[in-house]
C-alpha cells in the first residue's frame, strides 16, 4: 500500500511536469506537434527533425526500457509478486510508467531472455494489448547466440526449411495484430548477428546447401570467375571455383568482426583487405534475405505497422548493407551511441530515422564477477549509472536524426550468476520490490528531460561535444574496472571492507 501511494504521487508530478503547457493525446504524442493522422503509428521529418507520429497525427518520442519482460526475473515474481506473473506484467506496465518510460520497444518479453521458459508469453501478450501503452511486438526471425542449444547452428536462410520457419511465424502473430493502433512496429530480436563470422562460416560449411551455393556464387562473381586471383588472397590452391564449391572449405577470421568494431587493426597480410571486403559482401547477402523474408511475409498479412528489422549490434552493418535492407525497413535501429561507425550518415544517406534499440549506460556488479570477466559494461558504482545515463538521455535526445531510445535496462534485479545473461544484472528494483530510490529519482527526471529537450531547437555543436563526453567517460569507467580486476587476479583474497 505504500509503494502504491506513493508511485500515484510520482506518477501525478511526473505527468503534471511533462504536460506542462504542453497537452499529450491518448497514445502520448504532442498535440502541438501536427503529423499525418493514419490510425497507425509512421514516422515524419518535421522542420528538420524525425519524429514518430501517433495514430492521432502527433509527434511522439519514444523512451523504452530494453529488458523489462524476462525469464530471469523469476526471484522478483516470487517475493515482490507473491508468484503471480499477472501481477507481475501488469505492476511492470505501471513501474516503466512512473519512471517516465512511455513506451516498450521489446514488447510484451525480450526473445533472447527467455531460455529458462519461465515467461507465460500468452498472458504477457494478453495483458499488452489489454494496457494503453505503445510498444513494438518481436517476431523472432534470428535467434540470439545466447539461445542456441550445444551444437546448434544458426539457419541457412536461403533454404526451403527457414522460408517455412518465417511464413509459419508470421501466421502465428501478425494477422491478429495488424489493426492494434498501440503497436509501433515489428522487430526481429536483439543483438542478430553479433558474432557475423559464424553466420558466414556455418552457412559456407554446410555442403550441398542453398546458402552454401549462394555465397560461394557471390565470392565468384566478385573475382569474376577468375580462381588464380581468388586463391592469390585466401592463400587457397583451388583448381576452379566449381572444385570450391563441391568440397572446398572455407573460413573468415574473427579479426574481421573486431576490425569493424575498432577493437584491432588491419593485419598486414597480403589479401586481408579483400577478405574482409568480401565478408562485408558475405554478411550483406544473408542480412538482406532475411529482411527481404520478414518484410515480404508480414507485409502479405500487415500494411499497417512499421517494420524496424532487427536490434543488431552498431557495427554489424555497414553503409553498404544498410542501403541492401532499406526498401524493407521504415527505422534504423542499431544498438549504442557509437565512434565506430556513427549512425547519422546512415540516416542521410537512407533518408530514414534511428532508434537506439539497446543502449547500456553501466552494470554494477559484484568483485568476483569483475574478476571472472565476461560482464561487459562494468562501472563502479550506481552514481556513474546516472552519470552515463544523464549524457546519453541528453546527447541521444538532442539529436534529430533519432525518434526514441531503448536503454539497456531491468525493472528488478535479475537472477544468480549462471549463464551470460544471468550475471546479476542490476536493476531499478531489487527482488524484494524495493526501489534504489537515488536511481529512480534521477531517471525518473532524466527521463522528463529528455521529452523536454526533443522540442527544443537542436545544436549540433552541444551534441557532438556530448558524443565526446560520453565516450571520454566511459573511457574513465572502463580503466577503473580494469585496473580493479588487475587488483583481484593480484590479490584474489581482496574482499569488501
Amino acid at each position: 500500500m505504500k509503494y502504491t501511494k506513493i508511485v500515484l504521487i510520482l506518477s501525478f508530478a511526473l505527468v503534471a511536469n511533462i504536460t506542462q503547457g504542453t497537452e499529450l493525446d491518448t497514445f502520448g504524442g504532442f498535440t502541438d506537434i501536427k503529423g499525418k493522422k493514419t490510425g497507425f503509428f509512421h514516422t515524419e521529418k518535421i522542420d528538420d527533425r524525425w519524429w514518430l507520429i501517433t495514430p492521432e497525427g502527433h509527434g511522439f518520442w519514444g523512451i523504452g526500457m530494453a529488458h523489462p519482460i524476462t525469464g530471469f526475473t523469476q526471484s522478483a515474481v516470487t517475493f515482490t509478486f507473491r508468484g503471480s506473473q499477472e501481477a507481475w506484467l501488469r505492476g511492470t506496465i505501471q513501474r516503466m510508467r512512473d519512471l517516465g518510460y512511455n513506451c516498450v520497444w521489446s514488447g510484451p518479453y525480450c526473445p533472447e531472455r527467455l531460455q529458462k521458459g519461465f515467461v507465460d508469453k500468452e498472458l504477457a501478450e494478453r495483458i499488452f494489448a489489454e494496457n494503453t501503452i505503445p510498444y513494438a511486438f518481436p517476431i523472432p526471425l534470428i535467434k540470439h547466440n545466447v539461445e542456441l542449444k550445444p551444437g546448434e547452428q544458426q539457419p541457412d536462410v536461403f533454404s526451403d526449411e527457414y522460408i517455412r520457419y518465417v511464413d509459419d511465424l508470421v501466421a502465428q502473430y501478425v494477422p491478429r495484430l495488424k489493426d492494434d493502433p498501440w503497436i509501433m512496429g515489428y522487430y526481429y530480436g536483439f543483438g542478430s548477428w553479433a558474432r557475423e563470422m559464424l553466420w558466414i562460416n556455418s552457412t559456407i560449411g554446410r555442403i550441398d546447401s542453398p546458402g552454401r551455393e549462394r555465397l560461394l556464387g557471390v565470392l565468384e562473381k566478385r573475382y569474376e570467375g577468375r580462381i588464380d586471383a581468388f586463391n592469390e588472397v585466401y592463400g587457397t590452391q583451388f583448381r576452379s571455383f566449381s572444385e570450391l564449391k563441391k568440397s572446398g572449405s572455407l573460413v573468415y577470421p574473427e579479426w574481421i568482426r573486431k576490425l569493424k568494431m575498432g577493437y584491432t587493426r588491419m593485419p598486414k597480410k597480403a589479401g586481408s583487405q579483400e577478405m574482409f571486403d568480401d565478408a562485408q559482401a558475405l554478411l550483406g547477402e544473408i542480412i538482406e534475405q532475411v529482411y527481404r523474408l520478414g518484410y515480404e511475409t508480414i507485409k502479405e498479412h500487415d500494411k499497417n505497422h512499421m517494420i524496424f528489422g532487427s536490434y543488431v549490434k552498431e557495427a554489424t552493418l555497414n553503409m553498404d548493407t544498410w542501403q541492401r535492407v532499406a526498401p524493407y525497413i521504415d527505422v534504423i535501429a542499431p544498438q549504442h551511441v557509437s565512434k565506430v561507425f556513427p549512425i547519422g550518415k546512415v540516416v542521410s544517406a537512407l533518408e530514414k530515422p534511428a532508434l537506439i534499440s539497446d543502449q547500456p549506460y553501466g552494470n554494477v556488479y559484484s568483485l568476483h564477477l569483475i574478476e571472472k570477466g565476461g560482464t561487459p559494461g562494468a562501472v563502479p558504482d550506481y552514481v556513474d549509472r546516472l552519470v552515463l545515463y544523464d549524457i546519453l538521455a541528453n546527447r541521444i535526445s538532442q539529436d534529430p536524426d533519432f525518434i526514441g531510445a531503448d536503454f539497456c535496462s531491468c525493472l528488478f534485479d535479475q537472477s544468480h550468476p549462471d549463464k551470460a545473461y544471468e550475471r546479476g544484472q542490476p536493476g531499478f528494483f531489487t527482488i524484494d520490490g524495493e526501489p534504489r530510490s537515488h536511481l529512480c529519482r534521477t531517471v525518473r527526471n532524466l527521463n522528463e528531460q529528455i521529452l523536454e529537450n526533443v522540442k527544443a531547437p537542436h545544436n549540433d555543436k552541444a551534441v557532438e561535444a556530448l558524443d565526446m563526453k560520453f565516450h571520454d567517460t566511459l573511457l574513465r569507467y572502463r580503466q577503473v574496472i580494469k585496473d580493479r580486476k588487475a587488483l583481484l587476479q593480484k590479490n584474489p583474497a581482496v574482499t569488501y571492507p
